[in-house]
């Protein structure tokens, strides 16, 4: 619970006490006052039970619509107790009042509030606080709180005005002493009464409203020991006691604001979030329908060429065997473009994941990038690789990693297409380098993104996705290296990817194989 309440609770008896003495002397009427304060009480009432008979339709707390039935009862009982209150509509008050109307209407009023707040949150059987009302059952509920307390004020109008001949005078000239010394111990006990069932609530954890709640029972017990004790309307007393039910009128109130507050904060920052989650997958739903176009378009090509070259070979059983071998190893090609392309697509759930497996062995650079080449057999590749000891790596995924920097160069760039391998201590920097205009310099921090593509019209006219090169970046950690972008190395593009190579006696081997 927060502390605020229980501040609130212990001030509240303070204030009262500092009224109390000087409770007695005579401030004088303020004609502008009390139309002011009983339109404000009547107004925070009756929105406060609202709000509460909203909760209650929406979650089916009980308790809430019991407290409801508690600011209905007061708004209620203001009304009938505004209109009889001599002075404030007519000199003697209307509905045929009597001196003793308003005095009898404002022990209902301060009464039937704290009473009503007390059984709200005071002990209740186990299935009516654990299960909440049905759905189907909470506007008759509502509707019946509601006309009950509306009845009942009404009910209290009738017998203090029609019916007055029947009742006790507790007011004689203005003096409220009447009704202290008749009925004060009576007004006082229900109040107790009230302050008890509502301290009963909190033997375990208790959410705001409820302890706002009693606090609002704290000052109608204040309000009611300095209306009694006062003597008589327009004392600092009596002005002290409207202060008090001001209190009590309003700390519920304020309490289901911040309630509203709380939760249309939250709701509007979960509205934020999903509203990022929705874009996001928008851009998600709109970059699958274009890998899917790119993809389709990278498969349709290899695969009607190989189709291609198979029907040519199937129709025509004389071909010369020199031309069909041309075919056939043209399609063997093909595939492994094809089997390249598959290997992106698979590593990026991987990357999404964050599992990339990696196989490392020592393999012969030379050999590596001379197989790759092969699969650009239409395009102008040259290899440039001196002896060097073996790099650790992947095979499949180096040759994923070559192949994916060749492919943007024959895309973006412009041949010849250059491999070299410069070696270090220990590590060698594989470099891709094409002749073309290069990478936009603002576009280069961004060039091992996913999904990223520099915006321009070479590009824009390109198919692709964006995947390749941060797929390289990853596969490139993968391996304990990295891959970057050199701009310093002359005209046209250059790709670097740095590998870690091997070490030992497999080493001394393979130097020897080569």
């Amino acid at each position: 619970m927060s502390r605020a309440p229980l501040l609130a609770a212990a001030i509240v008896p303070v204030v009262t006490a500092l009224i109390f003495m000087g409770a007695d002397r005579v401030l004088g009427p303020v004609p502008a006052f009390l139309p002011a304060f009983l339109a404000v009480v009547w107004a925070s009432d009756l929105l406060t039970a609202f709000l509460l008979i909203t909760q209650f339709l929406a979650g089916g707390d009980r308790r809430l619509l019991a407290l409801s039935c508690a600011y209905l009862w007061s708004a209620a009982v203001i009304v009938p107790h505004a209109l009889v209150f001599s002075g404030l509509f007519s000199p003697t008050g209307l509905l045929g009042a009597t001196p003793s109307s308003a005095p009898w209407l404002w022990t209902a009023w301060h009464t039937g509030f704290p009473l009503l707040i007390g059984i709200a949150l005071g002990p209740w059987p186990r299935r009516l606080e654990r299960e909440p009302a049905p759905a189907g059952r909470r506007r008759p509920m509502a509707a019946a709180a509601t006309g009950s307390m509306l009845a009942g004020a009404a009910a209290a109008a009738w017998l203090v005005t029609a019916q007055a001949e029947h009742i006790p005078v507790i007011m004689v000239n203005g003096d409220y002493r009447v009704l202290t010394e008749r009925f004060g111990t009576a007004i006082i006990a229900v109040n107790v009464v009230a302050l008890a069932l509502a301290a009963t609530r909190f033997r375990g954890a208790v959410r705001g409203l409820e302890a706002w709640a009693a606090v609002a029972v704290i000052a109608s017990c204040g309000d009611v020991l300095l209306t009694l004790f006062a003597g008589a309307r327009f004392t600092f007393g009596w002005y002290g006691a409207r202060l008090l039910a001001l209190v009590a009128a309003l700390v519920v109130l304020t309490s289901l604001l911040r309630e509203i507050t709380t939760l249309y904060r939250r709701v509007r920052r979960h509205a934020d979030v999903l509203g990022l989650h929705n874009e996001e997958l928008r851009r998600a739903n709109a970059l699958r329908d274009h890998l899917v176009a790119v993809v389709s378009h990278e498969l349709r090509s290899p695969l009607t060429a190989v189709r291609g070259f198979l029907e040519i070979i199937d129709e025509n059983p004389g071909l010369p065997p020199e031309r069909a071998r041309q075919m056939i190893a043209r399609s063997q090609i093909l595939l492994a473009r094809l089997t390249m392309l598959t290997e992106d697509l698979l590593t990026t759930p991987g990357l999404e994941a964050g599992q990339l497996p990696v196989n490392p062995v020592p393999v012969n650079l030379r050999e590596a990038l001379t197989e790759c080449a092969v699969l650009f057999p239409e395009a102008s590749i040259t290899v440039d690789c001196p002896d060097g000891p073996p790099a650790r790596v992947d095979p499949l995924r180096l040759q994923q990693i070559v192949g994916n920097y060749v492919r943007n160069a024959l895309k973006y760039g412009r041949p010849p297409v250059v491999l070299e391998a410069r070696f270090g201590a220990d590590a060698v920097d594989i470099r891709v380098r094409d002749h073309g205009t290069g990478v936009p310099p603002e576009f280069v921090p961004r060039l091992f993104d996913r999904f990223s593509r520099a915006d321009d019209d070479r590009v824009r006219s390109t198919a692709g996705v964006g995947l390749g090169l941060s797929i390289v970046a990853s596969l490139a950690e993968a391996h304990g290296g990295r891959a970057w972008y050199d701009s310093s190395s002359g005209p046209g593009a250059c790709f670097v990817v740095t590998l870690p190579l091997t070490q030992g006696p497999e080493e001394e081997h393979l130097n020897a194989a080569a």
